[in-house]
Parts: structure tokens; C-alpha cells; sequence
């Protein structure tokens, strides 16, 4: 089963290598406040799971997850085309995000650690979501593949270990992979067939 999850980690990283080439050419503008609380929510989720059942194969995903993230936050630092204008939106969601991270670190259980890195991460993504819907050309999909890719795995390794800490995480990133390239190739066609119309 390692191995497995092993090519699903090596899938991340190699579709995300994509999008960091697309991040460092500046043909997507990552939106920082996003991709920062990607890194940070999915690698808090790592540590309170190895708290909650050890370490295990299942994990790798979900710290792909978080590492790919700050990767590519770190990359659009160093390239003004990679900048995606934040909004009060953005702030907004950062805040958000950053008390529900807060919340789990008062509490120190891992399952509420688990459910607040999801809502926090799921509050960072709505910029993200609200960029693909206005502007889909700002995003690529094939990061997202990967991600389908690398939790399909982490679920299919965490058969062995059911629980809750191994596995939802890993479920609310593939629903969320799924969702992001639904929109950005929903919108696309939409845009070029109005494009085209014109």
C-alpha cells in the first residue's frame, strides 16, 4: 500500500512542478493568502494525526498537500507577474482562516485540529474559487490533477487504518481538487464560447 501512496505523493510533486513553472513564467498568479494557508492548515493537520494515530502512510497526501502549497507561495514571492491582487475578501478569508487555527490551538485535541485545519483551509480556498469562477486563465488545473491523484491515493492507503484523523483531511482535498478543476475548465470553455460569439 506504501507504494501506492508513495506514487501518489511522486504525481503531486510532479504536477505541481507545473504550476511552479507556471508560477515562476507568471502564466498564474497563485493568490497568496490562499496557497500561504494551503501550506499551513494541511501541515498542522500532519502534526495532530501523527498526535492522534502515529505515523502512517495515509499522511504523505495531506503533507504533500501543505508542502506543494508553501512551495508555490514561496515561488510567487520572486515574480511580479505572479501576483494575483488580493481583496478585502482575501484579508477576510485569511483572518477567518487564522482564528480557526487559533481555535484548535486552545483546545490541543487532535479531532478538533483536524475540523478546524479543514474550515481553514476551506475558508482560504474561497479566494482561490472566486479567482478560477472571474478569471480561470489565472489558474492551471493540472495542480489539481495531481492533488485527485495524490488523495485518491491517501484514501485508498487509509483502508487499513480507517479513522477520522486519517482520512478526513484527505476527502476534503480531493472533493476540493475536484471542485477547482470543474471550475477553471467550466469557466474557460464559457469564456471562449462567449469569446468566440463576439
Amino acid at each position: 500500500m506504501q507504494y501506492l501512496v508513495i506514487f501518489g505523493a511522486l504525481c503531486s510533486a510532479f504536477f505541481g512542478s507545473f504550476y511552479l513553472i507556471a508560477t515562476i513564467q507568471g502564466r498564474v498568479q497563485p493568490n497568496k493568502v490562499t496557497w500561504l494557508l494551503w501550506a499551513i492548515a494541511p501541515l498542522i493537520s500532519v502534526g495532530a494525526t501523527i498526535t492522534d494515530t502515529g505515523i502512517n502512510w495515509a499522511i504523505l497526501p495531506v503533507f504533500m498537500a501543505g508542502f506543494m502549497p508553501l512551495l508555490v507561495f514561496i515561488t510567487s514571492m520572486f515574480n511580479r507577474d505572479a501576483y494575483w491582487q488580493l481583496t478585502t475578501l482575501d484579508y477576510l478569508c485569511g483572518v477567518v482562516a487564522i482564528l480557526a487555527l487559533i481555535v484548535w490551538l486552545a483546545t490541543s485535541n487532535p479531532i478538533l485540529a483536524i475540523i478546524f485545519s479543514i474550515i481553514s483551509d476551506a475558508i482560504a480556498a474561497l479566494p482561490t474559487l472566486r479567482k478560477a469562477w472571474i478569471r480561470p486563465s489565472s489558474e492551471a488545473p493540472i495542480y489539481y490533477v495531481g492533488g485527485i491523484i495524490s488523495t485518491t491515493t491517501g484514501i485508498l492507503a487509509a483502508t487499513t487504518h480507517w479513522s477520522f484523523s486519517n482520512v478526513a483531511f484527505t476527502i476534503y482535498l480531493l472533493l476540493l481538487d475536484i471542485t477547482l478543476v470543474i471550475i477553471i475548465l467550466y469557466r474557460r470553455k464559457v469564456l471562449a464560447n462567449k469569446h468566440d460569439i463576439i
